[in-house]
C-alpha cells in the first residue's frame, strides 16, 4: 500500500468510525448516558488504533524483511565485482604474461636458441601469481560473514597476516574510543579500502616497513598508511585516473563519503590518508 494512501486512511478512518458511533448514540441509543458514551468512544478509539497500528507494523516488518534481503543481495554483488576486478588486475594479467613467455620458449626451442631467460621470467610469474592468489584468498576469508564486523580487530588481524606473508615490518598505532565506528556497510567499505591500500603497497612499493595509524575523535575517523617504498610522482599518478584500479578505489571512497589524500615522491615512500567524518545518525 502506498504511503500516501496510508496517511489518508490513518486520518479519515478513525474520524469516520467515531463520527458514526456518535451519530448512532445520539439518534438511536439515547439510553446510553454521557459518561458511558465517553467510555465506549475511548474503547472504540483504542480498538481502531490497535487494528490500524497492527496492520502498519506488519507492513513495516514486511518492508524491512525485503530491505534486508535486497541488502544481502547487493553485498553479494559487490563482493563478486570486487573479486572480478582483483582477478582482472593481477591473475588475468599474470596468466597472459605467462602465455607470452611460453610462446617465447617454444620459439627459442624451434630456432635452436637458449630459452633460459624466458624460463626465468616464467618461473617468476608463476611465483608472483601464487602469491597473488593466496593474498586474494586471505582477503576473502578475512571479511566477516555477518554485519557486525569489528573494524579495528579485523585490521589488526589482517596486518598480522600481512606481516607474516610478506616479511614487511608493520607498526600499528590505535587511538580509537570505540571498536566499531560507523554502520556495518561503512565499516566493511573501510576495511576493503584498507585491504586495497596494503595490497597496492605489496604489489608496487617494494617497501620493507609499513606504519598504520587509526585515529578517532569526536568529528572523524582517520586511517593513515605510510610505507618506505620506492614512491612515485604523485601528481602524475593522480592524472592517471583512467586506470581501472584507481577508479574502483575512488568509487569505494566516495560510496561512504570519505576523503582520500595521497602524498608521495620517488625514493621517499608513500603516505595515504583516508578520512571519514562521523555522523551520529549513521552509528550502529
Amino acid at each position: 500500500m502506498p504511503i500516501t494512501q496510508m496517511k489518508w486512511i490513518a486520518a479519515i478512518v478513525p474520524a469516520i468510525c467515531i463520527g458514526l458511533f456518535e451519530f448512532a448514540r445520539h439518534e438511536y441509543l439515547q439510553v446510553i448516558s454521557m459518561n458511558w458514551g465517553n467510555v465506549l468512544v475511548a474503547i472504540l478509539t483504542g480498538i481502531i488504533f490497535f487494528l490500524f497500528s497492527h496492520g502498519i507494523f506488519a507492513l513495516m516488518e514486511n518492508l524491512y524483511g525485503k530491505l534486508q534481503q535486497e541488502k544481502q543481495e547487493t553485498a553479494v554483488l559487490q563482493e563478486r565485482s570486487r573479486i572480478a576486478r582483483n582477478l582482472h588486475d593481477s591473475i588475468a594479467q599474470s596468466l597472459f604474461f605467462m602465455n607470452v613467455k611460453i610462446m617465447d620458449i617454444e620459439k627459442a626451442c624451434k630456432n635452436g636458441q637458449q630459452p633460459w631467460s624466458a624460463i626465468t621470467d616464467l618461473r617468476e610469474a608463476i611465483r608472483f601469481t601464487d602469491t597473488e592468489l593466496r593474498q586474494h584468498i586471505f582477503a576473502l576469508q578475512t571479511v566477516a560473514a555477518d554485519d557486525n564486523i569489528n573494524l579495528i580487530a579485523a585490521m589488526q588481524n589482517h596486518l598480522h597476516q600481512y606481516e607474516v606473508q610478506t616479511g614487511t615490518k608493520v607498526n600499528l598505532a590505535v587511538t580509537c574510543a570505540t571498536p566499531n565506528p560507523f554502520n556495518s556497510y561503512e565499516r566493511k567499505q573501510l576495511f576493503h579500502i584498507f585491504q586495497e591500500l596494503l595490497f597496492n603497497i605489496r604489489k608496487h612499493a617494494a617497501a620493507t616497513q609499513v606504519n598504520v595509524s587509526l585515529n578517532e575523535n569526536s568529528e572523524a575517523f582517520t586511517l593513515t598508511i605510510a610505507d618506505n617504498g620506492k614512491g612515485f610522482v604523485a601528481a602524475d599518478n593522480l592524472r592517471k585516473k583512467n586506470s581501472f584500479g584507481y577508479k574502483l578505489l575512488e568509487q569505494d571512497i566516495k560510496s561512504i563519503k570519505a576523503d582520500l589524500k595521497l602524498t608521495s615522491s620517488p625514493g621517499t615512500g608513500t603516505t595515504v590518508t583516508v578520512t571519514k567524518n562521523k555522523k551520529k545518525e549513521l552509528f550502529s
